[in-house]
């Protein structure tokens, strides 16, 4: 079979159909970024088609052609010998396409797949490990914005108290801010880990930022509320609004995204990057092969073996 030139004529048609296809794939691709039009998916969807049309088609135009009933594995080395050729064609292209004309496609690509890897991960919930992380972080920098706020040894000049307090006074005063945000922290620790039902879908990575910066705000206000007469309050309520400005930096989709993006390949040579393309593609046609192939084996049942009867003469 793999002799016969009218095998290789059929065949090397098809695939040269196949390479053009997937090689307008590329194209199409590389406009869609240079727009910012995200067309993956349809692009995607036109490839799968083009790819099992045009299998089909050529397997098609060879079991014709076959003077023999075509099995399984003659139909998907069909299958293969196109798939192959298209993937070589386009290990081709690619290689021009990257040395020429983008250039910088590579990166660009790179920096779309960051994007759709972050997407994808702003979905997934928050662990046990990451929200008690969050927690602990969101305490630590409480206390770093306490010292800020209180780093100076006099209160002049905060919520009215007078200057040249005494030792005894200013000490008494840092304890009753030090026990206030440790109520504080109880509370919004508490409100943060005890995940309510109503608000699961706010601890997804992508929504939980948002949410912790409200329920900050909102144990402030229930904090004030409880404690208006007490003169630490103020410094309480000026440490939570600095520690509220900064707990973005505590951002746990941030925090994975940054331990996980390794996972993202990324292509720094032409060649590598075209290997694996080719390998890929190869790969999608062997897989849709398999089905083309057994349709094809299946749709034409052999010829019954004529068996004469006992009466009929032969010579």
């Amino acid at each position: 079979m793999l002799e016969d030139k009218n095998f290789w004529k059929i065949h090397l048609k098809w695939g040269v159909i196949v390479g053009a296809m997937l090689i307008a794939i590329e194209v199409l691709k590389m406009y869609a970024r240079k727009v910012d039009y995200s067309a993956g998916q349809l692009l995607d969807l036109a490839m799968i088609l083009g790819f099992v049309l045009a299998l089909y088609h050529g397997v098609k135009e060879f079991k014709e052609y076959y003077p023999e009933r075509l099995s399984f594995a003659k139909a998907f080395i069909s299958c293969i010998v196109m798939s192959l050729t298209g993937a070589v064609l386009l290990f081709g292209y690619d290689l021009l396409h990257y040395s020429a004309l983008e250039k910088d496609g590579l990166q660009q690509k790179y920096v779309s797949a960051l994007g759709k890897y972050k997407q994808n991960l702003a979905k997934d919930t928050l662990t046990a490990q990451e929200l008690t992380s969050f927690t602990d972080a969101a305490t630590a920098l409480l206390q770093e914005q306490k010292e800020s706020v209180l780093g100076a040894t006099s209160f002049a000049g905060f919520a009215g108290m007078p200057p040249n307090q005494d030792t005894d006074t200013l000490q008494q005063m840092r304890n009753e801010i030090n026990s206030g945000l440790l109520i504080f922290q109880k509370f919004y620790t508490e409100k943060i880990l005890s995940k309510p039902t109503s608000d699961s879908e706010e601890y997804q990575l992508g929504k939980f930022t948002p949410y912790a910066k409200k329920v900050l705000m909102e144990t402030l206000v229930s904090y004030i509320e409880q404690n208006k007469e007490k003169p630490s309050t103020p410094y309480v309520q000026e440490i939570v609004l600095q520690t509220n400005e900064r707990l973005a930096e505590l951002d746990p989709l941030e925090t994975r995204f940054e331990e996980t993006k390794s996972r993202v390949p990324r292509y720094d040579r032409n060649g590598q990057y075209a290997a694996i393309s080719a390998v890929i593609y190869l790969l999608y046609g062997m897989f849709f092969g398999l089905f083309i192939a057994m349709f094809h084996y299946t749709s034409k049942k052999p010829a019954e073996e004529f068996v004469p009867s006992e009466n009929e003469e032969t010579e």
